[in-house]
């Protein structure tokens, strides 16, 4: 559960602590759910337009996020990786 006002997460009722980037890419693909998320656009509504960073940054927050909400990080679930195009939320209703 996200909990946008409390802006926390919880998972099996248990809170899980994230950065406020990975609650904002979370945020953004939950809202998204099962749409494609393009890489440029993600980076661009977390980072901003004017960012110095790159998407190696992009890439970096989400496997951290994996880390925190997979059960398996290098076989996710939630966060799939669409190739060459962004990445996809994927969950039971």
């Amino acid at each position: 559960v996200l909990d946008l006002g409390g802006r926390q997460l919880y998972l099996d009722d248990q809170p899980v602590n994230l950065a406020v980037k990975e609650f904002e890419l979370l945020k953004i693909l939950i809202q998204n759910k099962g749409r494609v998320v393009n890489k440029e656009k993600l980076f661009n509504q977390v980072w901003g337009i004017d960012s110095e960073s790159d998407f190696s940054t992009l890439t970096v927050h989400i496997n951290k996020l994996r880390e925190k909400i997979e059960k398996n990080p290098k076989k996710p679930e939630l966060i799939k990786t669409v190739w060459g195009i962004g990445y996809r939320f994927e969950a039971e209703s």
